[in-house]
This record gives C-alpha cells, structure tokens and sequence, in this order.
C-alpha cells in the first residue's frame, strides 16, 4: 500500500481510493472499507483496488475474504506476484500452510527475482511441520535478496521460529 493514487483511476474514484487509503492508515477498516464500495464498477477490478481492499479484509482478519480477492487479483493480474501472495497468506492464516504452499510453489519460477515467494514458503513449511523443507526455501529466499536482512527479518518472525535455531 503505497499510498499513491494510480493515473488511469480518475476522480471521483481516485478520491474514494485516497479516502479509503486514509482510513486505514488510521486504523480505521469499516471507514476504509464504506470508502472503497463508492468506487464505480469500472474500477473495482483494478489492481490497487483489490490490492486495498485485500489490505482492509487483512486488518479484519477476514481471511477468507483475503484469500478470495487474492485469487481475483490472480487471475486478473497473473503476471504480478501479488495477487499470488496474497492468496498464499490468506490461506496459511487460515492455518491452511499445505494449501498455501500448493498455491505459490508452481508459481515460483514465473518470478524468480522476488525473494518474497521462497521466504513466504519457508512460513509455509514450518507450518505444516517440513523443516528441511523450510530450510531450503529459506535458502532460497537469501539467494535471491539480502541474506543479513532476510535473516534478521526471520529471526523476529514468529512463523518462522521452528527454524531460527538453524538460521542463527
């Protein structure tokens, strides 16, 4: 959530999206979320629309919701990884990892350059208990970023901590 407002969402559309953006920098989801239904039918599709809405439904801890708009942004938007993590994380916080993992692996080498994927999988795998299996995306992830700063940001993440005797 950047903040910024697209250039192909024009007022009074953009203005709901900025409002709702607002909203939930506050803190406040049920405003964000009446703000984000004023946006038209034409742009409810678009990407930083969904990408809000799932962020709203997120704080809510809808995750059931989540993992829809995940799937929707998906499918709408198949070659930008975020859809596709958003509906991997949806399910894992539905304690769903095994599904979670299924989701995201296959699309793993459609964007080899985001460190995020292999990291979220190594969540993924300490979930449903496959630590040599978590290791190796673990791996995977400081391969493709900063190894310091992926290994600072796992030993704080408690979804992690089945490995961080491994990782130290």
């Amino acid at each position: 959530m950047s903040g910024d407002i697209p250039a192909d969402i024009p007022p009074p559309d953009s203005l709901h999206l900025s409002s709702a953006t607002g909203w939930l920098q506050l803190g406040n989801p049920g405003e964000a979320l009446a703000d984000l239904a004023k946006v038209s039918a034409e742009h409810r599709g678009h990407h930083e629309v969904l990408h809000l809405e799932w962020h709203i439904h997120a704080r809510n801890k809808d995750w059931e919701r989540c993992a829809e708009i995940g799937g929707v942004m998906a499918k709408l938007n198949p070659d930008d990884p975020s859809g596709w993590i958003n509906q991997a994380n949806a399910l894992f916080y539905l304690k769903r990892g095994r599904e979670a993992f299924d989701r995201l692996e296959p699309i793993r080498e459609r964007f080899p350059k985001n460190e995020a994927i292999p990291y979220n999988l190594s969540c993924y795998a300490c979930q449903f208990g496959d630590l040599v299996l978590a290791m190796h995306w673990f791996q995977a992830a400081e391969k493709i970023g900063d190894p310091e700063k992926i290994r600072e940001v796992a030993l704080q993440d408690p979804d992690m901590e089945p490995i961080w005797d491994r990782i130290k």
